[in-house]
């Protein structure tokens, strides 16, 4: 697939927010973060459930989601307001440019 369709593609990646309003910043990470990642060119949604917050065990401000291809689910993810995506399933961290 080429760079312009995927790009073209991504551009109709829906996202769902679960418990909370949209945060256009978190948005723009994801999808850019998303473009570059090889595993998730057949992607078309990212539920996010609720709003962003920290943790003690994690204190870094994220969101936390699920990236979907239809009604499968292919992992989970955590988007950081530093810059920094994390999914659930190594391969796709494994698989993600710069």
């Amino acid at each position: 697939m080429s760079r312009y369709f995927t790009t073209a593609a991504r551009s109709l990646l829906r996202f769902i927010w679960k418990g909370s309003e949209p945060v256009e910043s978190f948005e723009q990470l994801i999808q850019d973060k998303m473009s570059r990642n090889s595993r998730l060119t057949e992607a078309d949604t990212v539920e996010i459930a609720g709003q962003p917050h920290s943790s003690r065990k994690d204190p870094a401000f994220r969101v936390s989601g699920q990236v979907f291809k239809g009604s499968k689910r292919l992992t989970s993810v955590h988007a950081y307001d530093d810059g920094r995506i994390v999914y659930s399933k190594e391969d796709y961290n494994r698989s993600q440019e710069a």
